[in-house]
């Protein structure tokens, strides 16, 4: 038998990547896990029996890192939950077993592998299956906000940051190399959430809405992110002057009421969806939920199964389309 081994941490705060603050507005309670699992119809029902059988090794799957107590845990998760497809009303484990017609299948048995294998209890390995494969989502208008990519991209990333989160700062060269690496297939849009706690945030988030007026917002934005213990009134009036922005324009839209009610507008959007610190990233609807996934390790097998989904779905639209009718000509009479 294999030796037990004790996760050193808590998956919740191993993974923990966002900040947060006394602050910040209340959030909308989350669901319970089962809430929102994936099922036929896309409705909410409770889990499938509990397996009887000892744990099996799938197909495609690596579970051998997983000590025997991880094993049987994560064999009770792919036993229990539906597969991600809704049109297949089995587990994940039967799905990859039948080798079903569902992309997602494989991968959220591997998911549930390597977050148990973080130390995912049975209840977490719901919630983050759930959170990724459920089929409540979050949605956001896009608006006017800056962005990058095309508007019609199949996959969206909303990102909410704050000028002087440093977990903001490493969370956007991933995001930033997402839109790279898969254009012109991904969009990232960003919005404003500055955190009280953080006292020039709002001064920052002002000087980069001035300054996507004059055509320079990324620019600005990785200004603001390089140097986030410099943010004063001088530090953003130099930053502007390096972007050769128009100063007194600038000025005015630092205190516009437009640029005031931006950020009003994006706060309100995402209290309204449940943000519960920054950065909050919001993909195809689905949160990005930073308790449970590393932007480092996550964020593109997330946006390369999303890809994979939408083709397969339009390979299956096409299989669906009738085929043209072929006109029948007869030959003329003799």
């Amino acid at each position: 038998m294999r030796a037990v081994r004790t996760p050193t941490i808590a998956l919740g705060l191993a993974l923990l990547s966002a900040c947060s603050g006394p602050t910040l507005a209340p959030t909308t309670p989350r669901e319970a896990p089962t809430a929102e699992l994936p099922i036929p119809d896309g409705a909410p029902a409770p889990t499938l029996e509990a397996p009887r059988a000892a744990p099996k090794s799938l197909e495609g799957i690596d579970t051998d890192r997983l000590v025997d107590r991880e094993r049987r845990i994560w064999w009770n998760l792919v036993s229990q939950l539906y597969a991600p497809c809704t049109d297949q009303a089995v587990s994940i484990a039967q799905c990859v077993e039948d080798a079903r017609p569902c992309v997602a299948c494989k991968p959220a048995a591997t998911l549930l592998a390597a977050k148990v294998r973080e130390g995912a209890t049975p209840e977490q390995g719901q919630e983050i299956y759930a959170t990724r494969f459920g089929p409540a989502k979050k949605i956001v208008d896009a608006a006017d906000s800056p962005s990058k990519g095309p508007a019609d991209a199949p996959v969206q990333i909303l990102v909410w940051s704050d000028f002087q989160c440093p977990h903001c700062r490493t969370a956007m060269p991933a995001l930033d190399q997402m839109v790279e690496k898969y254009a012109p297939r991904v969009r990232l849009v960003h919005k404003f959430y500055p955190l009280k706690m953080h006292t020039d945030a709002e001064p920052a988030a002002r000087a980069a809405i001035a300054a996507q007026n004059q055509g320079r917002y990324w620019e600005m934005e990785h200004l603001l992110f390089s140097h986030q213990s410099e943010q004063t009134s001088s530090d953003l009036d130099r930053y502007a002057a390096e972007l050769k922005l128009d100063l007194k324009r600038f000025h005015e839209d630092l205190q516009a009421p437009k640029t005031t009610k931006t950020i009003e507008r994006d706060r309100d959007d995402a209290d309204r969806v449940g943000l519960s610190g920054t950065p909050f990233i919001l993909i195809n609807g689905r949160e990005f939920d930073t308790r449970f996934f590393h932007v480092e390790i996550d964020l593109d097998p997330w946006v390369s199964l999303e890809l994979s989904l939408v083709d397969k779905g339009k390979v299956a639209q096409a299989a669906k389309a009738p085929e043209p009718l072929t006109p029948v000509i007869k030959p003329a009479a003799p």
